[in-house]
């Protein structure tokens, strides 16, 4: 019943005019519409006769619901002419019956020229053209508004789904969701008109190609965002993607004023689409489910669209009139489907999540090795096992890194955790059975061995870790030397918690270290009472330094060959109440393990520097003495101690050259970098520094050319040893030479014989001190000798007898 016409559609309007014009008098006039130049047209000659079976009136239809113009010129057996349009621009009221499809009634009896249906439209004709009766048009048509209203209302419940998953879980791929949704519902709205029908803000038809330019461009945009978001693409395939999206939206966008940019737009999207398909099929490899599911939604779309193209080929007769919204319904599909793509997608990414949680819960995120709480929880079964055995179960390896917080100082932190995880993987790799290999903290690392595991197991593999870190670790162009020191434990059913257990442990592990580490010592009941005698030893300190009990006693240093004082050497004394006195090492040791080193510091300082000036006062302190107050390293580098120091120094007004700060050899032989964060403090401040113990440590000469100290200390050991060892005689000439290369006086400390005197007077050592020339006096008694020492320096005294003068 209906076929193309030969004829153009502009003819046929000149035609219908004509015959306007000439129709008898009673015809009311028909208003014959305008053709748009620039949209594209065709004309149908409508032959109802074959569908004449149907009670009149016919109704010309055509299926397509987004046609912008349908013109139906038709002539009636009086001769009047009949014109009526509809089409997307015409609101469903005025049409012929209110349709999803536009629509116009044919007279109930067509005169002698056809009626010919003119389909207009600025992007695409679909020649989807149909008559019938309008009892079956009726019915048809609200079949089409149940289905599209459950379509609408579909999109709206998939735009309501999508803003709750958004709200609860906000992510790129909800986000890109819910902006594909409402794009979609938007072209929806325009497309078929729906808008301007259901929305009483909706723009007039006036703005409809602009509405329309926006809706497709938004909906080719939404649909990009929600595959790149989905499929990830990364490389070419993304530029290639996001380019060709740009410019097809940019189309889509132009066509509100050229028509032609919509036919560019709409040339792009085959291209678009053949790029998502092959995406797909790479990413449909790693078998992810929620992928097929995206597949099957990108599936339903495609072949929407083919059933769509189809109709327009074969334009439409013989298929059911829903084909006319087989893309949108392929569009729902493709919405439903991507939905439970992304519902299974973001399931899978919580498992993943709740995955990677529990496994940060229980493993370290820096090395990968068991966390602090997981090794824990091990040890926490250790003990269970342990009391329900008659033997110990587990053994218990704790490892600190020794002198750490120096690399990182060194290196810095970013090499610092290169260390640390080099140290983890090589632990791993040693190849020793473990029951769980765990980084406790920082740089301490633990180990426990399996219950079933001899306790030879436990000391093999503590000496299997310092065996192989005896070697340097190789970091990029770097080899740093850890030096791991070790606790060794038996987890026995004695223990009641883990908190004992790490007590311990940490026990056998501040003995190692006190051993000089580098050594695994196991736990003794010993460990534990020495212990406890260091806390009260720590308690005590404290009590000390606030109640003022601590003194400093002064060892005179003198010129070996004239026996006069070049200077003193400050010592501390604790004299505590019923029992000996301590050693100043004892007392920098526990002041630093519990953190009193600032106050013990401040307090020696202000004891040395008040004592020199009441020695200026009574007149027996020469300027060209010096007093050399003991320190640690770790006072020299918190600045706090050096700033105490010349604070008190301006505050007396004592020359800081006065002072001199005494370093043990050995705490040069770890990794401080001198030059970088003590010497310059020393020397802004002229301060001097001086090395005791020389002899006894292991520094390197280097080191020692580089602190350029201003006296060397032969240690006492190496000076007992000169009269009986020609080997400590070497050393001892050895360091004499060595002072005198780098211009720092050679000191010889704890002289006690005349033989030892003249031994070191003979291996050219210039300055000393001992009991033989002064033991450690008070104050008082200080004072006292240096007035002596000053009487017997005016007389003419043999070396005996200005010996026994000074004792």
């Amino acid at each position: 019943p209906i076929s193309p016409s030969p004829r153009s559609a502009e003819d046929w309007l000149a035609h219908y005019r004509t015959l306007a014009a000439a129709a008898p008098a009673h015809c009311p006039t028909p208003r014959i519409p305008a053709l748009d130049g620039h949209a594209s047209k065709r004309a149908f000659i409508l032959e109802p006769g074959a569908v004449r079976s149907a009670s009149p009136p016919l109704i010309a239809v055509i299926k397509d619901p987004v046609v912008e113009r349908f013109i139906v010129l038709a002539e009636d057996a009086q001769g009047c002419i009949h014109a009526q349009e509809s089409g997307r621009f015409t609101p469903f009221a005025q049409r012929s019956l209110s349709s999803p499809f536009p629509n116009t009634r044919l007279p109930a009896a067509l005169g002698a020229t056809p009626a010919v249906a003119i389909v207009i439209d600025h992007q695409s004709v679909r020649p989807w053209l149909d008559l019938m009766s309008e009892a079956r048009f009726q019915r048809l048509s609200e079949s089409l508004w149940i289905a599209i209203s459950m379509f609408t209302g579909m999109l709206a419940t998939l735009f309501v789904i999508a803003l709750l998953i958004t709200r609860y879980q906000r992510s790129r791929l909800t986000l890109a969701y819910l902006a594909y949704i409402v794009a979609l519902q938007g072209y929806q709205l325009q497309a078929l008109g729906l808008g301007a029908a259901w929305l009483p803000f909706w723009p007039p038809p006036s703005a409809h190609h602009l509405l329309q330019a926006i809706a497709a461009g938004t909906a080719v945009i939404g649909l990009a965002l929600l595959v790149i978001a989905f499929l990830r693409p990364c490389g070419r395939i993304r530029s290639i993607v996001i380019t060709s999206v740009a410019l097809s939206a940019g189309g889509f966008y132009l066509s509100a004023f050229d028509a032609e940019a919509y036919r560019f737009g709409a040339a792009l999207l085959p291209l678009l689409a053949l790029l998502v398909i092959v995406l797909l099929a790479r990413r449909l490899r790693d078998g992810e489910p929620a992928m097929r599911w995206f597949a099957v939604g990108l599936a339903a779309a495609l072949i929407g669209g083919g059933i769509q193209a189809t109709a327009v080929v074969t334009q439409g007769v013989w298929l059911p009139p829903i084909a006319a919204f087989a893309f949108p319904l392929g569009n729902l599909v493709e919405s439903l489907c991507w939905l439970i793509a992304i519902l299974m997608r973001l399931k899978a990414e919580n498992l993943s999540l709740q995955r990677r949680l529990i496994h940060e819960a229980h493993h370290d995120s820096l090395t990968g090795l068991h966390s602090r709480a997981s090794m824990h929880a091990r040890l926490v079964k250790a003990l269970a096992d342990a009391k329900s055995s008659a033997h110990p179960t587990s053994g218990l390896i704790y490892i600190d890194l020794g002198g750490f917080k120096r690399i990182n100082d060194r290196f810095g932190q970013a090499r610092g955790d290169q260390i640390l995880r080099q140290f983890a993987a090589i632990l791993g790799e040693l190849g020793f059975e473990a029951e769980a290999i765990g980084r406790f903290g920082g740089d301490e690392f633990m180990v426990l061995m399996p219950g079933e595991a001899h306790w030879s197991q436990t000391e093999g593999a503590a000496a299997t870790i310092l065996a192989r870190f005896r070697e340097p670790i190789k970091i990029d162009d770097d080899s740093v030397l850890v030096r791991p020191d070790i606790g060794l434990l038996r987890i026995s059913a004695e223990y009641q918690s883990v908190d004992e257990v790490m007590q311990d442990v940490n026990r056998a592990l501040r003995v190692s270290k006190q051993l000089g580490g580098r050594r695994a010592t196991p736990f003794e009941a010993r460990m534990r009472e020495n212990a406890e005698a260091l806390e009260a030893l720590k308690l005590a300190l404290e009590d000390a330094i606030r109640t003022h009990q601590l003194d400093l006693h002064y060892q005179p240093i003198v010129m070996l060959e004239s026996m006069s004082p070049v200077g003193f050497e400050a010592l501390l004394r604790w004299q505590r109440p019923s029992q000996k006195s301590i050693s100043v090492e004892q007392v920098l040791t526990v002041a630093e393990s519990a953190g009193l080193l600032g106050a013990l510091g401040e307090r020696i300082i202000e004891m040395a520097l008040a004592q020199i000036a009441d020695w200026q006062r009574r007149g027996v302190w020469s300027p060209g003495l010096f007093l050399s107050i003991n320190v640690c390293e770790q006072q020299l580098i918190d600045g706090r101690f050096l700033d105490d120091l010349h604070a008190g120094l301006q505050r007396h007004g004592i020359d800081a050259c006065t002072l001199r700060l005494e370093l043990s050899e050995r705490s040069l032989g770890t990794d401080l970098d001198w030059s970088r964060l003590v010497l310059p403090r020393l020397l802004n401040q002229h301060i001097l520094l001086g090395v005791d113990n020389f002899g006894a440590g292991l520094t390197s000469l280097t080191m020692l050319t580089d602190l350029q100290p201003d006296f060397i200390k032969v240690d006492r050991s190496l000076v007992a040893a000169l009269p009986n060892l020609p080997r400590a005689q070497h050393l001892a000439r050895i360091g004499c030479l060595f002072a005198a290369q780098v211009g720092s006086l050679a000191i010889a400390e704890g002289i006690e014989s005349n033989t030892q005197l003249g031994t070191l007077r003979e291996l050219g050592f210039e300055h000393g001190q001992g009991r033989l020339i002064a033991p450690p006096m008070s104050g008082a008694e200080t004072a006292d000798w240096l007035q002596l020492a000053a009487r017997a320096h005016d007389q003419p005294l043999t070396e005996r007898a200005w010996q026994m003068k000074l004792h």
